[in-house]
């Protein structure tokens, strides 16, 4: 039997995690205006290229609404140099991915491509970008899907009070108001004409920038300029990006009659990344809404038993932006579990606690390297940033003043925005049910739209 000690080498002194910053580009311009960004982060093996278009949704003509919508989605549906099934079967020998992304603010044509196959997938990327086929057969298609989605999306409750609540929120009046891919009477008259006639006037490389994150070659700028160089268009315009009003409160059910539950969406006009208030409501919405034992969650689910899970978030945009406690909820509670998240996000005498502050504090400064660790991680916070016109230090900026939240200024913010008896609500679910305990419960002014679209 061996009875030799073992002796193990001492335990490393373990220090203190040191400061995560978010990575720093390289940026070059080509002759044709278009800006290469860089984020060259050794060990991504996956290349993230999105080529960010400045074309907010307010250079869409009103009886086009959509278009900018269909344009992204046709792009990849073969080129003036290779059909559709041709393109298609090139990409994928490739092991590249190719995306859209529509926001308000802008377009993004998005490639995920192995590093050892980026040149190949790039000269595909810029065909479909540069000179897309934009045939009528494939618009006339994807006209019908975005039809189809819309339909599905009015079936859908949840989604039902997230496009009536932003109607709700938003000056009719403005493109916000409306779902970011067309309303149907809009979107029914997209033609392949309409979709070639938006390219031809918007897709230009002045204001566009080409953002690359991963291991990239050691002259990514070469690249770009090989595929995207001689990209140009004389007469690009240049869409103003408007700014966002707020609509009056207002108080509405949509019916659906026989629903068993009802989605509710009780919420106001909110605020962008710029504002000073962007850091502490931050805090201040995840310790109300955004954590699982967030006040909101703890008494409507933990509780009480009204939802599975119910939310309070924060969604900037541009300029403005909104905000709205959201969740789903039996029918025969509704009135209740609205009113007891009135009274919750009512913080007069109970403002929230240093403790409250330090845990949300403790999740975003943890959550970020995490986001931020792949290479699309990084491009698409990179491509979000521009598209809000957020400095390129934004992160690191938005995390410092994390930290710096106390309870007192998360509460201020808080108490600056959240307003609770001026917030506009929108239930989805069974008038028949819910009305008049809602309209005891204080929402005497509510409206009913049913499902024919009148009102009562």
């Amino acid at each position: 039997m061996n009875t030799e000690k073992t002796i193990f080498p001492p335990r490393p002194p373990i220090g203190a995690p040191g400061d995560w910053h978010f990575p720093t580009p390289t940026r070059s311009y080509l002759d044709n205006g278009l800006e290469v960004v860089s984020y060259h982060l050794p060990g991504q093996h996956v290349i993230a290229a999105h080529l960010v278009l400045d074309i907010p949704l307010s250079a869409e003509n009103r009886d086009l609404e959509g278009v900018a919508t269909i344009c992204a989605r046709t792009l990849d549906e073969g080129s003036l140099r290779h059909g559709g099934e041709e393109y298609a079967e090139l990409l994928e020998n490739e092991g590249a991915g190719f995306g859209i992304d529509v926001s308000l603010s802008g377009l993004q044509a998005i490639l995920d491509v192995p590093a050892s196959r980026l040149e190949a997938a790039l000269a595909l990327f810029a065909e479909a970008v540069v000179e897309p086929a934009l045939a009528d057969d494939d618009v006339n298609r994807h006209v019908q899907l975005r039809l189809a989605e819309i339909e599905q999306a009015q079936a859908n409750s949840a989604q039902q009070a997230s496009i009536a609540f932003r109607s709700t929120i938003f000056d009719p009046e403005s493109r916000t108001s409306r779902m970011n891919g067309g309303e149907p009477e809009t979107v029914a008259k997209i033609t392949g004409a309409a979709v070639r006639r938006f390219h031809l006037e918007h897709f230009g490389p002045v204001g566009t920038k080409l953002i690359m994150a991963g291991d990239l070659p050691a002259d990514p700028l070469a690249l770009a300029e090989r595929y995207l160089g001689s990209w140009a268009l004389p007469d690009q315009q240049t869409p103003q990006h408007l700014t966002a009003q707020p609509a009056p409160r207002q108080v509405k059910i949509i019916h659906r009659p026989g629903a068993v539950q009802a989605d509710i969406r009780f919420g106001g006009f909110g605020i962008d990344r710029n504002d000073e208030r962007w850091a502490p409501i931050s805090v201040a919405s995840y310790a109300m809404g955004g954590a699982f034992l967030s006040r909101l969650n703890a008494v409507l689910r933990e509780e009480k038993g009204y939802t599975y899970g119910v939310g309070l978030n924060f969604s900037p945009m541009r300029t403005g932006g909104s905000f709205a406690v959201q969740g789903s909820f039996r029918t025969d509670v509704v009135a209740d579990a609205i009113e007891e998240a009135r009274q919750l996000l009512d913080i007069t005498g109970r403002p929230f606690t240093p403790q409250e502050v330090d845990d949300a504090i403790t999740f975003f400064t943890g959550v970020s390297p995490l986001r931020f660790a792949t290479a699309d991680g990084v491009a698409d916070q990179a491509a979000t940033q521009f598209l809000a016109a957020l400095p390129e230090d934004y992160i690191d900026r938005s995390l410092a003043a994390q930290r710096a939240v106390t309870s007192e200024s998360a509460s201020a913010a808080y108490a600056s925005l959240v307003r609770p008896d001026e917030l506009s609500l929108v239930v989805v679910g069974d008038a028949d049910q819910i009305t008049e305990p809602l309209r005891a419960a204080g929402f005497t002014d509510l409206v009913v739209e049913t499902p024919d679209g009148s009102r009562g």
